[in-house]
Formats: C-alpha cells, sequence, structure tokens
C-alpha cells in the first residue's frame, strides 16, 4: 500500500472515531433536558419519564459482558455499523412522539451505545495500536464535547424552533455518523474477522474473564469512579441547594464539573502510555491525593461558600474522569490482542454499571435520614481508597494473561 494510500486510509480512520464519540453519550443525556416539554405532549407526569434515563443503564448492564460475543459473530467492522445503525433507528423512532416508541427507541439507542461502549477500545487497539493514548483522548474527548454541546444547545433550540428541532437533531447526527462509517468499512481492511463457524477461536484467551483475578480490578475501579459520577451528578446540586448554595452558582459549578473531563482526556491516555510503571504509579499518587483531599473536604460541608464548593465539586469531577480515562486505557494496554481487549471491557463495564446502579439511590436514603450525616462521606472516602488500592493493582499488572 502506498503511502499516501496509508494516510489516506489513516485519516478516514481518525475522522471516523471523533465522530463516533460524538454520539456516545448525547442521545441519551439530551433527552433528560426536554422532560417537561415530552411529559406535556405526551400527557403524562413528568414522573413517569424517569425510565428515559434510567433505560440507558440497564442496557448497559446487560449487554457490556455479552458485546464481545456480538464482534466474534459479526466482525468488529460489521459489529460497529450495526450498533451505529441501532442508535440512528432509535433516535429516528423517538421523533414519533408515543410513550411505546419512546421506550424502544430509548431501548435501541442505549443497546447501540452499551455495545459502542466495548468496541471502541478493541477498535482503537486493534487499528492504533501504536497510539493508544491518542486515540483513546480523541474519542473520549469527543464524548464530552457531544454531550456538552447539546447540553448547550438544547435550551436556546427550543426556546427558538421548540423541542422537536432537538429530537431531529439527535437523528442527523447519527445518521451522518452511521454514512461516514457505511464509507469507511469498505476503504479499510478488517482487523477483528468474525468467528462463528469455527471451532476453535486462536485469538480467544485461554482463561475465562470472570474467574481471572487480576481483571477484577478493573472491574473495581471502573465501577466506583462510576459509582462517584452518576452519584455525584445526582447529588451535589441536592447538597449545594441544602447549604443554600445559589441556583445560578450552582449551574455554573456543575458546568465545570463537566468541562474538566476534557483537559484531563488530552493528557492523561497520552501521558500513561508513554510511561513506564514507575511513572504511572507515581501519576496514580497524584491522583490519588487529590481524590483524598476532595473525600475529606465532605466532612466540611456546611458552608455556602462558592470557593468551596467549586474546589470540591472540580476535586470529585477529577477524580472521577482521570480513573475512567486511567481504565479505558488500559484495557488496551494490559492485552494482548483485541479480543481479550473486548472481554476486559465488556467485564469491567458490566459490574461497573451494575455497581453504579445503587449509589444515586443509596445515597438518596442517606442524605434523606440525615443530610448533613458522616455515614455517606465515610462511605464515599472507603470507596475512594479502594478505588486507589485497586488502580495499583492494575498498574502492576504487566498482561492480564500472563
Amino acid at each position: 500500500m502506498s503511502n499516501k494510500k496509508v494516510a489516506s486510509t489513516g485519516a478516514i480512520l481518525a475522522a471516523s472515531v471523533l465522530l463516533i464519540g460524538l454520539i456516545m453519550r448525547s442521545p441519551i443525556t439530551t433527552l433528560p433536558l426536554m422532560l417537561t416539554q415530552i411529559s406535556g405532549e405526551l400527557g403524562v407526569d413528568k414522573g413517569q419519564l424517569g425510565i428515559l434515563t434510567t433505560i440507558p443503564l440497564v442496557m448497559f448492564l446487560l449487554i457490556s459482558n455479552f458485546a464481545s460475543k456480538t464482534m466474534s459473530f459479526f466482525g468488529l467492522k460489521k459489529a460497529l455499523g450495526l450498533s451505529l445503525a441501532s442508535i440512528f433507528l432509535g433516535t429516528a423512532l423517538r421523533l414519533v412522539v408515543t410513550m411505546p416508541t419512546m421506550l424502544i427507541g430509548t431501548v435501541l439507542v442505549g443497546a447501540g451505545i452499551a455495545h459502542l461502549n466495548v468496541f471502541m477500545p478493541t477498535f482503537v487497539a486493534s487499528y492504533f495500536s501504536h497510539k493508544v493514548g491518542v486515540y483513546t483522548s480523541m474519542y473520549s474527548l469527543t464524548i464530552m464535547i457531544g454531550s456538552a454541546t447539546f447540553s448547550l444547545l438544547t435550551a436556546p433550540v427550543v426556546a427558538t424552533f421548540g423541542w422537536h428541532a432537538v429530537m431531529w437533531l439527535l437523528v442527523l447526527l447519527p445518521a451522518i455518523v452511521l454514512g461516514f462509517w457505511i464509507y469507511t468499512s469498505v476503504r479499510v481492511p478488517e482487523k477483528v474477522p468474525a468467528t462463528r463457524g469455527r471451532h476453535h477461536d486462536t485469538n480467544a484467551p485461554k482463561k475465562k474473564i470472570w474467574t481471572n483475578i487480576k481483571a477484577w480490578p478493573f472491574l473495581v475501579v471502573f465501577g466506583v469512579q462510576a459509582i462517584i459520577n452518576y452519584t455525584g451528578v445526582a447529588w451535589l446540586p441536592t447538597m449545594m441547594a441544602q447549604h443554600h448554595v445559589s441556583a445560578g452558582s450552582i449551574s455554573v459549578i456543575m458546568s465545570f464539573y463537566s468541562f474538566i473531563g476534557m483537559p484531563i482526556s488530552i493528557l492523561v491516555p497520552n501521558i500513561l502510555v508513554n510511561m513506564r510503571r514507575k511513572g504511572t504509579l507515581a501519576t496514580i499518587a497524584v491522583a490519588a491525593v487529590m481524590s483524598l483531599i476532595g473525600a475529606v473536604m465532605l466532612f466540611d460541608q456546611e458552608t455556602s461558600s462558592v470557593v468551596y464548593w467549586f474546589f470540591l465539586t472540580i476535586l470529585i469531577g477529577f477524580a472521577t474522569s482521570f480513573f475512567f480515562l486511567y481504565t479505558m486505557t488500559m484495557f488496551a494496554a494490559k492485552t494482548s490482542s483485541p479480543v481479550e481487549t473486548a472481554r476486559l471491557s465488556g467485564m469491567a463495564q458490566a459490574g461497573g454499571y451494575f455497581m453504579s446502579a445503587f449509589g444515586p439511590m443509596l445515597y438518596g436514603m442517606a442524605f434523606t435520614a440525615n443530610p448533613n450525616g458522616v455515614i455517606q462521606n465515610v462511605v464515599y472516602l472507603v470507596l475512594v481508597i479502594v478505588m486507589i488500592v485497586a488502580a495499583v493493582m492494575m498498574a502492576m499488572t504487566k498482561h492480564l494473561f500472563d
């Protein structure tokens, strides 16, 4: 293959990474911003639409552990295409505003994104094996950009053109991404071919992933950061309001919580893949100190100081962003084949999302019982310590199946 053709193929693949990242969260994070309008048209109470925000997490739980089987059955290129098609069909179905179509559409969207969560580390490891950090940064950054952009645009678009316009945008973007992937897939080779009909998969790990003790720290780190993230998003605004922080300040602070992940997504994967073990441990130590400072600050939260809540929220956002990206980068760095990467990613995400499902609910119970109680703060501190220890164990692992 000529150098010109190689460069062209690389550019097409890089563009695919960026575009896919844009739709890995925005189709599910945008809908809650319009629940009032949707409930009004459906003629139901807004509380009944809470299920639309729960369905994607349920799909992550159900599908993550089995997504590698989808990839093995269809091959990576076709499996990615089917995932993108599922997101497109789901968003298109939600244009028909009835409760059944909203539910089925959200199931399809959640299923497509659940598969992409597992496929993207494998995609990066397969096509960019020498630049895992760079391309992990790329799609992680565009995930955040996609979500943040729709969050910022939704209110003015709804005010100007109505909420249906946002729903059409949520269809248009996946359509563009799917079309571009079809264009890409016919121009690039298949790195992870289908294995259906074969009696032996030579790429498959020799040990079962769930019984591999080295895999469990990946699940723990992913799960704890997800618990902290989902609980923080759900309850930090309420905690600030409880201590008389103004609504405007809460909005600004939570926007910084979202945006803190962007610079981290650019820096962390690139730093980690170019470091030896000691450097990785030193990076974890820095993140650990910042995470622990945030955990300790929670014990002194009875204040309306915007500065206090700003720094606390930034520290929590840093912790979740760093350990999320650390885990996503290590999926490829600690495995030796795309199939292993997919299996480890699926296992960690399935278990991690299962853990995270309980976080907001349990914190809510503790907060309702005693908003200023120390029980939830002690639990948070313990979770941070467990996450740090598991992250160190990940760093000490050379390869998952050695």
